[in-house]
């Protein structure tokens, strides 16, 4: 059931709901799940005077936003540092954990917690080298090798590294190490290696492998079921063929070999990308202006060039199935990251002057490509830079078209609006201080929930769209663009606002007889419902407006062919390059 958004609130309920906003505002930082209901009582705050700049007294208001700013900036660290950690520790095929210099551990993987069953993982840094050496680090060390023993696991060598100084303050100490346990299971393929290395017997390797693991000859020989002169008879081999000089000496030659083997793995691993890891290419420019951006580039390199604008949430990635089509169909996706986004510098303007800045860095990109014209797809918020951008070089455009959202913006549009994306919009409108905690909110939000699981909840919305990102398997994607857009904090989620309210059918009207100009919409959109608006989009002439019956928002996505017809006919009548 949507808020009711229309009347005056008087005094004493806007009292009542201050306080309410206060104690779901601090309840949302400790159960980020409630973020969505926040969001929607923030929604009746938006008829009061308390969500507005410059009216009444707003001190207690302000003193709450920014103390509440405080703690999410807080726990919005510590929740990166542990999924950071826990990302890094999952990685690894060996048993790891990540521990502090107080001999306290911050995060084990699924590896250890198996090898380790009931026994507390404290037991590995208690009275043992292992602990010792994390107490008691050099300054100088970066690498060093210990030992520490369990009942279950017995003797375990360990390569410890410290971890940089930035990793991980919120959550533990100011030094965190990275330890990694040596396999020494018979199935460690390097007791192989050494069995061939010196000759053993499958007997004298399985003796081998025990003594690793702590046991005594005594305890072998129970174990094996063999006397303790047949035991003791393999160890004199062993030495022997090892030319080792005490079964200690036997023993931890094996293991630092087992080590250097794995720190091989180890190295191998962090050279070698994952075998799922995207071909695209990404690449950074630096414009004549000094200012860097980043972008990606998909399909044929000598292919029709097509400047693409991505929104505030999908990012400049698109779906596998577009980017292979458009290598088959000849087409160049260029896919910059707007200011602000992901690593390309943001520009310090608001308003039209963000707007102008941002027009004149995409001529300088593509001046530095040496592409004479492109097709510009404006794809959800980015509307409305790519209609000025055709407005200001018509000449350096063969065609706009605009996907998901039509750059004309009314109070009904905004009025039909998903919850969320109606909260923030009206915030925008009406209070820039109340928009700054608002997204700082959602940005603590995406660290503790997740940009998956933020993703999915901002999708629910709009049935279709959810059901396409998973049949599409997107959902990946469209969480990657969620954190590409808050990667240098809130300041590129807030000047976004500015885009997706502001009307643009102006600089739309003014491309008649310049740029073909066209907008590609979703009929079951129900995140931004545009048939809200059809009669003003039908007083726009010359802009071909076309609602897809069985899209949604992500109609670029789900229509690509469309597209594509799209792109073909305005390089055929306006061709890339002069003749």
């Amino acid at each position: 059931m949507e808020p009711d958004n229309t009347g005056s609130v008087d005094t004493t309920d806007r009292q009542a709901l201050f306080t309410e906003l206060v104690q779901l505002t601090y309840a949302t930082i400790a159960e980020p799940e409630k973020f969505h209901d926040l969001i929607e009582l923030w929604e009746k705050c938006l008829t009061s005077q308390i969500v507005t700049d410059g009216t009444g007294d707003a001190t207690e208001f302000t003193g709450h936003l920014n103390s509440a700013l405080q703690i999410f900036d807080r726990i919005g660290r510590i929740q990166r540092d542990t999924d950071r950690a826990r990302r890094l520790l999952e990685s690894f095929t060996m048993p790891a954990l990540i521990c502090g210099s107080q001999r306290n551990i911050l995060h084990i993987n699924t590896r250890l917690r198996a090898k380790l069953g009931e026994e507390d993982p404290l037991e590995l840094l208690a009275q043992s080298e292992l602990g010792d050496q994390v107490a008691n680090w050099p300054d100088t060390q970066s690498v060093a090798f210990a030992q520490t023993s369990t009942g279950t696991a017995g003797i375990q060598t360990a390569i410890i590294t410290r971890l940089p100084a930035a990793f991980g303050n919120d959550i533990g100490s100011s030094r965190n190490f990275l330890v990694i346990f040596n396999d020494i299971s018979e199935a460690n393929e390097v007791w192989g290696m050494i069995a061939e290395k010196y000759g053993l017997t499958q007997a004298e390797t399985q003796v081998l492998v025990l003594l690793a693991k702590g046991m005594k000859a005594e305890e072998i020989a129970a174990l094996r079921e063999v006397s303790i002169n047949t035991v003791r008879a393999h160890i004199r081999g062993l030495l022997e063929k090892s030319d080792s000089k005490s079964q200690g000496d036997l023993v931890r030659s094996s293991v630092f070999l087992i080590a250097q083997v794995q720190s091989l793995n180890v190295v191998s691993q962090a050279l070698h990308p994952a075998e799922d890891a995207p071909a695209d290419r990404e690449a950074r420019l630096i414009l004549p202006s000094g200012r860097m951006i980043s972008y990606r580039e998909y399909g044929a390199r000598d292919g029709r060039p097509v400047l693409y604008l991505h929104g505030m949430m999908a990012g400049p990635d698109l779906p596998e199935s577009v980017k292979s089509d458009a290598l088959r169909n000849g087409i160049r996706i260029l896919a910059p990251s707007r200011p602000g986004f992901g690593r390309t510098d943001t520009i310090p303007a608001e308003g039209m002057e963000l707007i102008r800045q941002s027009c004149r860095d995409l001529l300088a990109f593509i001046d530095t490509l040496s592409l004479e014209r492109v097709f510009v797809i404006g794809n959800l918020s980015a509307v409305g830079i790519a209609v000025n951008f055709a407005d200001r070089f018509p000449d350096r455009c063969v065609g706009v078209l605009n996907t998901g959202y039509s750059g004309v913006v009314t109070d009904d549009l905004i009025e039909g609006m998903s919850t969320m994306s109606r909260a923030f919009a009206r915030t925008y409108q009406r209070s820039r201080t109340a928009i700054r905690f608002l997204t700082r909110a959602a940005i603590a939000s995406v660290d503790f929930l997740g940009a998956h699981r933020m993703m999915q909840r901002h999708l629910r919305a709009s049935p279709v769209d959810l059901a396409y990102c998973e049949r599409a398997g997107c959902l990946d994607m469209m969480a990657e663009g969620l954190k590409h857009a808050i990667a240098q904090g809130g300041d590129a989620f807030i000047k976004d606002g500015y885009l997706a309210v502001t009307d643009w059918s102006g600089v739309i009207a003014s491309l008649e007889g310049r740029v073909p100009v066209s907008a590609m919409l979703g009929s079951k959109d129900q995140i931004a419902p545009h048939a809200r608006v059809r009669d003003r989009l039908a007083e726009l002439g010359h802009y071909h407006v076309e609602f897809l019956e069985d899209a949604g928002q992500l109609v670029l996505f789900q229509e690509w062919p469309s597209a594509v017809r799209r792109i073909d006919a305005a390089f055929a009548t306006r061709p890339a390059l002069p003749e």
